[in-house]
């Protein structure tokens, strides 16, 4: 933040632990997006290499800083993490950006695969190692605080092969409205981003050769994959005082998908209607 501007954030001199912020991806441009809104920022990955690159993003951006190498599976490492978060100032919250799920964990339910329960620890049980040690920090120093959860829209409507995920995922909006609720007279605010579509070095690194985005495209109404710095600016804003009276909520970053008619657009539905004077009236043609 440039000297002598108004702290609209309210982040000034605070910290804030971003878990999962290492790859270039969403968590690295929600890490240098609070980070330039004035807070310190406490970066945590499992990966080093993945971590030097946030770290890296943070330093050219002028953000005070600290990378934190841990799994927020384990609970030890991430009750450190927060100590780690603390002593760089008043600890203000997390974003919690770790989970996922890798091509090959893709399955059919009934297959019994085991890697359905590997996603879900990821994803879940990290955001409530995170959720449970951030919030017990916040609660003790009594000064309120906010939590931001990354979900995903397929957690509010169906992921066929990846039921895993979405499972996961539609646990994390349920424990959001919980602890909004649980915390919300202790003035911790818990509320999640829920992303479509998003451009990342992780899902490009899952792409075969040669795919496009064509077929994505199709069933997203804005024409385009979303941005890490689209999801880093709604949690900006869920984050920052900005958002003081808002808690429990969950915001969809996806370019209209999670609300697109059940056909891919609205240019494809006059394909599904059979009446001819109804047809040239959607589409503009006599």
């Amino acid at each position: 933040m440039a000297a002598g501007t108004d702290d609209v954030w309210g982040l000034t001199g605070r910290s804030v632990l971003v878990m999962g912020a290492g790859g270039g991806g969403i968590g690295t441009s929600i890490a240098v997006r609070i980070g330039e809104a004035g807070a310190r920022v406490l970066a945590v990955d499992v990966d080093p290499d993945k971590l030097a690159t946030c770290t890296d993003a943070l330093a050219a951006a002028g953000v005070e800083h600290r990378g934190v190498i841990a799994d927020g599976r384990d609970k030890a490492a991430v009750a450190a993490a927060v100590d780690a978060a603390c002593e760089l100032g008043t600890l203000h919250g997390s974003v919690q950006v770790a989970g996922g799920m890798w091509l090959p964990q893709w399955a059919p339910f009934a297959s019994d695969d085991p890697a359905f329960d590997d996603v879900m620890e990821l994803n879940f049980g990290t955001t409530v190692n995170v959720a449970r040690a951030v919030g017990r920090r916040l609660i003790e120093q009594g000064e309120g605080g906010s939590l931001v959860n990354i979900a995903t829209v397929s957690a509010l409507n169906a992921m066929p092969y990846g039921s895993a995920y979405a499972a996961a995922k539609a646990a994390v909006l349920s424990l959001t409205r919980s602890l909004a609720v649980e915390w919300g007279r202790e003035n911790v605010r818990v509320n999640a981003v829920a992303p479509g579509s998003i451009a990342t070095p992780k899902s490009a690194s899952q792409r075969k050769p040669g795919d496009t985005d064509r077929d994505d495209l199709l069933v997203i109404p804005m024409r385009r994959r979303g941005t890490g710095d689209d999801i880093a600016k709604a949690v900006l804003f869920f984050i920052s005082d900005l958002a003081a009276y808002v808690t429990g909520q969950v915001l969809c970053v996806d370019g209209g998908t999670s609300v697109r008619p059940a056909v891919n657009d609205a240019d494809e539905l006059p394909v599904f209607v059979h009446n001819e004077e109804l047809r040239a009236r959607l589409t503009g043609h006599s």
